[in-house]
């Protein structure tokens, strides 16, 4: 039974940027430096960027120096080779989900675009914060990233106290579509899930725009960043229940 996903990303971002698709990732490279917030493996952090990846772990592995390379941030490293990018302008996090389960979402309000790539695996890491751990970090123990896999673009640019403050709103639009769509943690199905223990987030601003230094949700980017994030978040969720396993 195949799955005809509706929300495809486009070749080209509205607010600059090239998607290159690949069985297993997605790289969106730009013609000039960017500047990302990451919670990813390599280069996490502000970090100037010329290409961001969502890298899907396509191999089970029950240590970190099991990876290629000995570790996710080498790895990651040995990923981005064939594109001949320029290794510290890069950033990428992991997900076990396939590439096909993308979706893409463009919102646009006044002169603010946001747009978002989202991958979505949460069967079997939904969880609720603060209703308990799965594993401890000791001596490489790697837990395989089931995730939810955020990347966020838009033609603004933001302080770094913005980028910041909007990671939080991304997160609440992430936790308020979790809570709409009832998805259950798998570790108490009595509660609602808030993400899933291993989300990861990538947001790239374009330094040539305007520069913004709020990211809340009672500022418009933050209202456009948040409805971005959540009808992403939502078109996630629907791609990967209908996908077939």
């Amino acid at each position: 039974m195949s799955y005809n996903n509706p929300y495809m990303a486009p070749s080209e971002l509205a607010t600059g940027g090239y998607i290159n698709y690949e069985p297993s990732a997605i790289t969106v490279t730009f013609m000039d430096v960017h500047y990302s917030l990451s919670t990813g493996q390599l280069n996490g952090g502000f970090h100037h960027t010329l290409g961001i990846r969502n890298q899907q772990l396509t191999f089970m592995v029950n240590t970190e120096k099991e990876l290629p390379g000995g570790s996710a941030a080498e790895y990651l490293s040995m990923e981005f080779q064939h594109l001949d990018l320029p290794i510290h302008f890069c950033t990428a996090l992991m997900t076990s989900a396939t590439m096909e389960r993308h979706v893409y979402t463009k919102i646009e309000q006044d002169d603010t675009i946001v747009e978002t790539i989202v991958t979505g695996g949460f069967e079997c890491t939904a969880q609720r914060a603060g209703t308990g751990y799965h594993y401890v970090e000791k001596d490489g123990e790697f837990h395989q990233p089931g995730t939810l896999n955020i990347l966020v673009f838009t033609n603004k640019a933001l302080t770094d106290g913005a980028m910041t403050k909007a990671l939080i709103t991304i997160t609440e639009a992430k936790t308020a579509a979790f809570q709409d769509a009832q998805v259950a943690s798998t570790m108490n199905p009595v509660h609602v899930a808030t993400g899933t223990a291993t989300d990861g987030i990538i947001l790239t601003i374009d330094t040539n725009g305007e520069i913004l230094t709020d990211a809340g949700t009672f500022s418009l980017f933050g209202d456009t960043l948040a409805k971005a994030v959540y009808i992403g978040v939502q078109r996630a969720l629907e791609v990967s229940k209908n996908f077939p396993n």
